[in-house]
């Protein structure tokens, strides 16, 4: 009686083939790369969240030196590299987009403040009075006149105003003053809006021959209003200080003494 043939034992199953089981391995790390590269838009919601895109970065990177090692698919190779892309993007990205944005927000708050002490200097102190006010409940200009010089209440604020000692040593140059601003003190975040210290200088001649300058500080409100749009408030004003920087900060000036 013949035997049957017996079938050959010397194959593996393809679960246990070593070149599926890298080339499965290869495509996770591939797969790996797009998921840090989507945790590195957790940058975008901000400063405290930066750290998410250096760490998808800085994980990518490593993706590439590790592939770059082994023999791997291109098709792993161009996941690898669009993981490491967007982490590099986002991370150019975050911080530019937050710097502009701060320089935007010191050149208007710059300009505002230098507006409101030329409105006093001009002889417009209603104008001044209105930008103390929050911007929902500020009045539009062409209603200033009216409400401030024939409203009782408004004539009280005014007046009252007028009576601030800044207020009234400005408007006594009578418009012979120049201001211009001088330097951010401080700048902070509180809630949706931007607080910022800025410093203003005002000369003026006190004789043909003799020009004399002082200095204002105000702190700004930048405020997001309901419409998405940005507005600017005076919240406190003061006359006579000396800059915390500079030629004529306090220390400058003990140390040209000495």
């Amino acid at each position: 009686m013949s035997e049957s043939p017996s079938l050959s034992s010397n194959f593996s199953a393809p679960d246990d083939d070593p070149l599926l089981k890298k080339r499965a391995g290869s495509r996770g790390w591939g797969v790996l790369s797009i998921l840090l590269g989507i945790f590195a838009l957790l940058s975008l919601f901000g400063q405290t969240w930066w750290i998410c895109g250096g760490l998808g970065f800085l994980g990518c990177t490593l993706i590439i030196i590790h592939l770059n090692r082994h023999q791997t698919s291109p098709a792993v190779r161009y996941m690898a590299a669009g993981g490491l892309c967007m982490s590099l993007l986002i991370i150019s990205y975050t911080p530019t987009r937050y710097y502009l944005h701060e320089d935007a927000i010191a050149r208007q708050a710059a300009l505002f403040g230098n507006d409101w002490i030329k409105n006093i200097l001009a002889g417009k102190p209603s104008k001044a009075l209105a930008a103390l006010k929050h911007p929902e409940t500020r009045f539009a200009e062409k209603h200033l006149q009216t409400f401030y010089l024939k409203t009782i209440e408004g004539q009280q604020e005014l007046a009252q105003f007028k009576d601030k000692l800044l207020v009234k040593s400005l408007l006594r140059l009578n418009g012979r003053a120049r201001s211009q601003f001088y330097d951010t003190e401080s700048s902070r975040v509180q809630g949706s809006d931007q607080i910022i210290t800025n410093v203003f200088s005002v000369s003026y001649l006190e004789t043909p021959l003799k020009k004399k300058t002082f200095f204002i500080r105000l702190v700004l409100k930048h405020s997001v209003m309901k419409t998405g749009n940005g507005e600017w408030s005076i919240l406190r004003y003061r006359g006579g200080v000396r800059p915390r920087e500079g030629r004529y900060s306090k220390r400058d000036a003990v140390a040209d003494h000495s």
